[in-house]
């Protein structure tokens, strides 16, 4: 479809509305209830706001970073999930780190992996006033911090610590989770009971029908 860049908004509010409807369409067998339907007219009411701001010279590299804002604000996340971005996070109630992760591995997800400032000052705020895991340890090699979603080597933002930390006191703490009193990142015995942090991709509309049925995590 080509679009004149006066008209790159009406254009992608066409594309939504025709998404919307071919997804309506293909879950037919599982009915979408009226909150469902009600978020996705929502966000093609986000999309067209933001588009419409759109300079009239737009670039193919402009075009592109359109593309993946429209991602971001189309997908989703089941209840009891909050959403970032293209991702969907959930608080869970309190357990040892490596059952944590077990935990959200059930739920189809992993403990969160914090890759930005903004993710991390969105998780801080959500888990105000209680400790929680992350995805984040040493226990492969001592000093070395990985995600475990992915294996990746974490490099230590200092903003993110407790200061003084990580210290490996008492040379048993391996697990890393949210310190709230002191605001911050610290590290712990892995067999140490918190809440801890889910995170997984979002879910885009027109992939809801093949969304397996999952059981809704329980409350915090």
């Amino acid at each position: 479809m080509e679009c004149s860049s006066m008209a790159v908004a009406s254009c992608f509010r066409l594309i939504a509305t025709i998404l919307l409807l071919a997804m309506a369409g293909r879950c037919s067998s599982q009915q979408m209830d009226h909150i469902q339907l009600s978020r996705i007219a929502d966000s093609i009411d986000d999309l067209t706001q933001v588009l419409q701001g759109v300079v009239e010279n737009v670039t193919s590299g402009q075009r592109y970073m359109i593309d993946l804002l429209a991602v971001e604000i189309i997908v989703f996340c089941e209840g009891g999930w909050l959403k970032l971005s293209s991702s969907c996070y959930f608080i869970s109630r309190h357990q040892h780190w490596e059952e944590s992760r077990q935990k959200c591995i059930a739920l189809n997800s992993d403990l969160v992996k914090i890759t930005h400032d903004e993710e991390y000052i969105f998780l801080r705020d959500l888990v105000k006033g209680h400790h929680a895991y992350i995805g984040l340890s040493d226990q492969q090699e001592e000093g070395t911090y990985r995600w475990v979603v992915d294996g990746t080597i974490h490099q230590i933002v200092d903003s993110w610590w407790r200061e003084g930390e990580p210290n490996n006191a008492h040379s048993g703490e391996h697990c890393v989770h949210y310190h709230s009193p002191s605001d911050g990142l610290n590290d712990i015995s892995c067999d140490t009971k918190f809440r801890y942090i889910c995170e997984k991709s979002g879910h885009l509309p027109w992939n809801l029908a093949s969304v397996p049925d999952e059981e809704t995590p329980a409350e915090k």
